[in-house]
């Protein structure tokens, strides 16, 4: 498991992560696509059932905020 095809796919469609370009739209299947294949990896690396939690915005932005300033949640 990789993010290789991630990386194929951007580039398929012409984005090369220089400056200035933005990242290409993508459609509601392939984002399914690649979510269904980092919780994969996610439940092989932990050996843990992945559950998604149903945030609102506000929340997922103070949990991200808190992972990042490695504050813990």
């Amino acid at each position: 498991m990789s993010k290789e095809f991630v990386r194929e796919w951007l580039i398929e469609n012409n984005f090369m992560g220089k400056e200035g370009q933005e990242v290409p739209a993508m459609s509601d299947e392939w984002v399914s696509t690649i979510s269904h294949r980092y919780i994969e990896l996610y439940e092989k690396i932990t050996g843990e059932k992945f559950i998604p939690e149903d945030l609102r915005k506000e929340k997922l932005y103070e949990k991200v905020e808190a992972a990042l300033l490695g504050i813990g949640y």
